[in-house]
């Protein structure tokens, strides 16, 4: 049976030329141009959506670097973060995982929440697993979300690492393709990660702001289908083992969407977005989900049968 990735592909017709990806800047011509206010920031802000830890590290990583040159720092997951707060830094970096080609829905939705950031400069940051789809454009999603409330956008990176798509090890039998990147993330995504930083803060000294440029690709195509649907399609027997549970709360923590109830087991499967993070996180491997209808496990258990340890930054 073809994987998740064959299936969406089907459903798209034509071919295009496929993007470049790189921390390049982003234009588009509809957001008016805007001069950064502060070319001298005091006070930075590093958030991230983070599922199964590489967004956390990347952003983490940042937070150390400019703190290093004597900013301010505050860094947190966004669900964490009083957004009423977000006016009161002079550079705000966001970061997300790729998800269905694009910024996770959740995190859109709070971002179209924000209060105004005019003339905040902002960067973004992506993570993406394996070779990666739709990275450039998620990247410039973000940009364009936080330019619509007035930001400044500097320019992006884009850190990739193991996939973390549970059913491609699970049901489909694609463990080697996985396994392909485990060196991921490795020194060299992390000194990566230090001159994106340092570059950023060049740029806003120099009120160098850059603009968002679509990249027309094969996934600009795939983005248009309903990939969230088309995978749920393919998920059932989605819950909770109660009698395995032991109320931890890390999959309630983990879930963007506040669909499950560790009381029953029970998971709002028509309010779910597919994220897997339950599934992912569970100690005790208590979420239960079929896939194509084969069990699946999660990104935790996964590393462990394979003996994997991620190499964490070190912020000293």
């Amino acid at each position: 049976m073809d994987n998740r990735r064959v299936f969406i592909k089907k459903m798209a017709v034509g071919s295009v030329t496929i993007a470049n990806f790189g921390w390049t800047s982003c234009s588009k011509a509809q957001l008016p141009p805007r001069q950064i206010s502060n070319k001298n920031p005091k006070k930075g802000l590093v958030l991230w959506y983070s599922q199964t830890g590489h967004t956390e590290r990347i952003g983490g990583l940042i937070q150390h670097a400019w703190r290093q040159k004597n900013l301010k720092v505050d860094g947190t997951d966004y669900r964490s973060f009083d957004s009423d707060t977000i006016k009161n830094y002079d550079l705000i970096a966001i970061g997300s995982p790729v998800q269905y080609m694009d910024v996770p829905i959740n995190l859109q939705t709070w971002l179209a929440s924000i209060p105004n950031i005019e003339g905040i400069p902002v960067t973004a940051f992506v993570t993406y697993g394996g070779h990666g789809d739709g990275q450039h454009h998620t990247a410039c999603s973000l940009l364009e979300h936080m330019a619509t409330k007035g930001g400044v956008p500097i320019g992006f990176s884009l850190f990739g690492h193991m996939s973390t798509f549970a059913p491609t090890w699970s049901s489909m039998g694609n463990s080697e393709r996985i396994l392909a990147y485990k060196d991921r993330p490795n020194n060299d995504t992390y000194q990566q990660t230090l001159q994106f930083a340092d570059l950023m803060l060049q740029k806003v000294s120099s009120g160098e702001a850059h603009f968002i440029d679509r990249e027309f690709g094969m996934d600009s195509v795939w983005r248009v289908l309903p990939q969230i649907s088309f995978t749920k399609l393919l998920i059932s027997d989605h819950h909770i083992d109660t009698e395995t549970c032991i109320e931890c709360g890390t999959c309630v923590e983990k879930c963007p969407m506040d669909v499950i109830d560790l009381e029953t087991g029970e998971i709002d499967t028509d309010g779910c977005i597919a994220c897997l993070g339950c599934i992912n996180n569970c100690p005790v491997q208590a979420v239960q989900m079929k896939y194509m209808g084969k069990e699946i496990y999660g990104y935790n258990v996964f590393l462990e049968r394979n003996q994997i340890e991620i190499l964490e930054p070190k912020l000293s």
